[in-house]
């Protein structure tokens, strides 16, 4: 007896130990089979001078994408602000969708919100000029997590009714804006645009998003997470006139003026037809703002 009693007490010891470790109870939704964020996607865009026009996309005409570049101040003059920019034409305004999918046969998933993970690859590399800690700036370490409070109704596979127009009434296609924020640009400049454009010249930025929802009896499902890649190109001050970029401050020949000749203007004031290069006019000759603000390599007349 006294042994079966030592036994009833370690059995009941183990189990106070593992209630307290917090055994894992089963998943209601491995590997995303259930409500599943299939992916990322653009939709088809038509981008001019005049407008932006983009579409929803839908399972038959999504693009499918989960990696971008722009510049870290500006792209051709245009500001970055944040990702995606629906009013940049070069901030990937008609992409940053993510698809879910619902695969519960009787029950619609409310999207509640997604929880969004930071990270800069080989951050370390920069350690001696930027602080960093778990592969990101200290400076930044509040903006490395993030939520994003997004509403939708997912219906079940067995519906019939396609409320959101994706083409499948199981499927639904959200738009993060922003999926980095102003204060993520804004900070990551702070910390990375002092470097030295020849050595520094991109600055990777990873994001991971993982879907939030509750089904129709209150079950809480997490999709599986998604990774988006997104580049900030820095290569402003690097005596260089690159792409995106207009002029270059550390250049000895900052900005080469664009101007509309006149009618009766002389032959030789500027290269080209219509929109030329001008190399005398003197109301066409830029220089570039000054580096470290938004609006370097961008010319000013």
């Amino acid at each position: 007896m006294r042994i079966i009693g030592r036994w009833a007490v370690g059995v009941a010891v183990l189990a106070g130990v593992l209630a307290a470790a917090g055994v894992a109870r089963a998943d209601n939704n491995p590997n995303g089979t259930v409500f599943r964020a299939v992916g990322w996607f653009g939709g088809k865009g038509e981008i001019t001078p005049q407008a932006i026009k983009c579409e929803t996309p839908t399972i038959s005409s999504a693009i499918a994408e989960g990696a971008f570049s722009f510049g870290m101040w500006n792209t051709y003059g245009v500001q970055t602000l944040f990702y995606p920019d629906i009013n940049n034409p070069f901030g990937n305004p008609c992409g940053g969708w993510i698809q879910l999918q619902n695969n519960l046969t009787d029950q619609a998933i409310q999207l509640d919100h997604f929880e969004l993970r930071y990270k800069i690859p080989n951050a370390a590399r920069y350690r001696g000029s930027v602080p960093t800690r778990n592969s990101f700036p200290i400076a930044c370490r509040e903006l490395r997590r993030d939520s994003m409070f997004v509403g939708a109704v997912i219906n079940p596979i067995t519906s019939k009714q396609d409320q959101s127009g994706s083409g499948s009434p199981n499927v639904t296609f959200i738009q993060m804006l922003p999926l980095v924020t102003p204060q993520m640009i804004y900070c990551m400049r702070g910390q990375y645009a002092p470097l030295d454009p020849n050595t520094f010249v991109s600055l990777p930025l990873v994001i991971r998003a993982t879907g939030v929802g509750f089904s129709d009896s209150g079950a809480e499902y997490r999709t599986n997470t998604i990774a988006y890649h997104l580049t900030l190109r820095h290569s402003c001050g690097n005596g260089r006139v690159d792409d995106g970029e207009l002029c270059d401050p550390a250049a000895p020949f900052t900005c080469a003026g664009f101007c509309v000749i006149p009618p009766g203007a002389p032959n030789g004031t500027c290269s080209n037809e219509s929109r030329r290069l001008c190399r005398a006019d003197p109301d066409c000759q830029g220089t570039c703002n000054p580096p470290n603000n938004p609006t370097e390599c961008v010319c000013v007349y």
